[in-house]
């Protein structure tokens, strides 16, 4: 972060416990709404080295998107967010869930679809062949219990 900015919002904070004034000012100046508060204004002119007529210059525009960008900053230490960002944040997640939602609906539609044909799904399918692995596995179990029982025998009749 830039010092001005820093200086500028300590300067702001002490200005604005000693007036209530200074808070009703600064929420639509930090929205770019109040920018000709002559009180914010000036004070932001000053800490930022501008001249008393710049709003609309290149130094005036390239202050305050140094301000915008350190105030960022500055929120984010603090783990806020913009209530811009916020917002397209919960219009993404209206929008995925009713993505998500219209999914849901097509794949229990194409489910349904399959169960009338006399398709299994893929769910019955997996199944399925977990049964036939399991079946496997304990014929193999059993068929090396039978060939160690005959072994045994063997080896006890050959004694």
């Amino acid at each position: 972060m830039d010092k001005q900015f820093l200086e500028f919002w300590g300067n702001l904070l002490l200005a604005t416990a000693k007036g209530q004034q200074q808070i009703e000012d600064l929420v639509p100046w930090l929205k770019g709404a109040g920018l000709d508060s002559n009180a914010l204004s000036g004070l932001f002119q000053k800490i930022y080295g501008l001249g008393s007529h710049a709003s609309g210059t290149q130094a005036w525009e390239q202050a305050r998107q140094q301000f915008q960008t350190s105030l960022k900053e500055w929120m984010s230490l603090f783990d806020m967010v913009p209530r811009s960002e916020l917002t397209d944040v919960k219009k993404k997640n209206q929008e995925l869930k009713e993505q998500l939602a219209d999914q849901q609906a097509t794949i229990e539609q194409l489910q349904k679809l399959l169960n009338a044909k006399g398709i299994p799904s893929s769910k019955a399918v997996l199944e399925f062949s977990d049964l036939m692995q399991k079946q496997s596995e304990q014929f193999q179990t059993l068929m090396g219990s039978i060939n160690d029982a005959f072994k045994s025998n063997t080896d006890a009749t050959n004694s």
